[in-house]
Formats: C-alpha cells, structure tokens, sequence
C-alpha cells in the first residue's frame, strides 16, 4: 500500500500518478489511454482542467483514487490487478422532444464503452447524447454510462442525473431524456439541464396523461466526453 501526497493542482497530480505508474512522458500515456496527445497534455499542464468522467479513465489507468485526482484527498492507493476495463452497451440515443420507435435502430455512436468502475457493469449500459436538452453539461456525441434502477435497486437521490423515459402507446414510442431529480413538497421534479430555451420547464413523476407513462429508468454514473 502507497500513499500519495495531496500536491497543488490538478494537474500536477496527474502528472505524478503517471510518472509513478510508470509512463515516463505524457506522449507514452495518451497512447496507452487511446486519447488525442494534446488532449492529455493540456489536462498535464493545466491548460485545461478534466473532469470526474476523465478523472474515472485516469485513475483506473494510473491506479490511484479518483478522489485524490480531483481533490488531493484520500491519497490511500491499494494494489490493483492490471486487468482491462469491462466494457458495457450503447443502447439507444437521449434527447427530448423526439420520440422514438421502440423498434427502430438508433445512431449511437460506438457499440460499446468502457463501464464505470464503481458499479457491475453487467447493470450498466450507456445512451448517445442528441440535440441540446443536455447542453449545460453533455453535447452531442457525448456518452452517458447509466446505472440500472431495477437492476441495482438503486435509491435514486436528490440531485441526481437521471434517465426518463416517457411512453405512450402501450410502450411504442418512446421519448428518453436525461434530467436531474429535485425533490418539493409537491412533489419529485425532473429538471432539464439545458441552455436552450425550449427545454426549461420540468417534468412532474406524476404528470402524465391519456396512458402515457413516466419513469426514471437509469442513473447517469458518467459522462464519457467525445474526443
């Protein structure tokens, strides 16, 4: 077991998670992270700061905590075997205000992507972002690595990002979206995170009608960033 100091920035951690992983350059990692060089190289040097997804690619490469990538707490490392990342499912696309044929095929992007590493991956799947319904914080081409609520007998919690599907016609047509839970005293609200102007109002858990249906069917674990 290793312990890792809680050094400045970003940045600088990453550095020394790949210096003592063994990449002796940043060039070595991007291509062992099958990532573009000045991609890495500007999360290095601090030109531009990753984020939790890439902070869940980095650390499982380099076998340190994500916590301590993001944070420089919790700088505790534990051998890790060096096996490869278990991959999961692209299974359809989200974007609201397009419904979808449950029959039909879909545009994803990649048949498969790498699955989170905090949850099985046989109870994950993923979905392609389209459109701007999710412009705040995904854009289109964007991966999202979901939990299954079933499957996992997840709690969802307030705050979380989570997929919505609203059916209608017995489960024909589909319209899939990601929203964030927010919970009142009216209630449980699905809020969009969107700049765009026609996707502001929430949804309501309970606030279909005519049969259609309103369910919360995945929690989002990631986001994998396109390149």
């Amino acid at each position: 077991m290793a312990y890792l100091d809680s050094m400045g920035t970003r940045g600088e951690r990453l550095k020394k998670a790949r210096l003592e992983a063994g990449y002796r350059t940043a060039t070595d990692a991007a291509r062992s992270l099958g990532i573009p060089y000045p991609t890495y190289a500007a999360h290095e040097n601090g030109s531009r700061q990753y984020e939790a997804d890439e902070a869940v690619v980095y650390a499982r490469k380099f076998k340190v905590p994500i916590e301590w990538l993001l944070t420089g707490k919790g700088g505790v490392v534990s051998p890790l075997p060096n096996t490869p990342l278990a991959s999961v499912p692209v299974i359809g696309i989200v974007r609201a205000g397009i419904w979808q044929d449950i029959n039909a095929g879909d545009n994803s992007l990649y048949e498969v992507v790498p699955a989170a590493p905090d949850a099985p991956a046989e109870w994950q799947y993923a979905f392609t972002v389209e459109g701007t319904s999710l412009d705040k914080i995904a854009q289109p081409g964007d991966i999202l690595v979901c939990l299954d609520c079933i499957k996992s007998r997840l709690d969802i919690q307030d705050g979380d990002l989570v997929i919505v599907e609203w059916s209608r016609f017995g489960g024909q047509m589909v319209e899939r979206t990601a929203k964030r839970i927010r919970r009142s005293i009216s209630g449980i609200e699905l809020w969009p995170e969107s700049n765009d102007p026609a996707f502001q109002e929430p949804l309501r858990l309970d606030g279909a009608v005519d049969g259609d249906t309103i369910e919360v069917r995945a929690k989002v674990l990631w986001i994998m960033k396109r390149p």
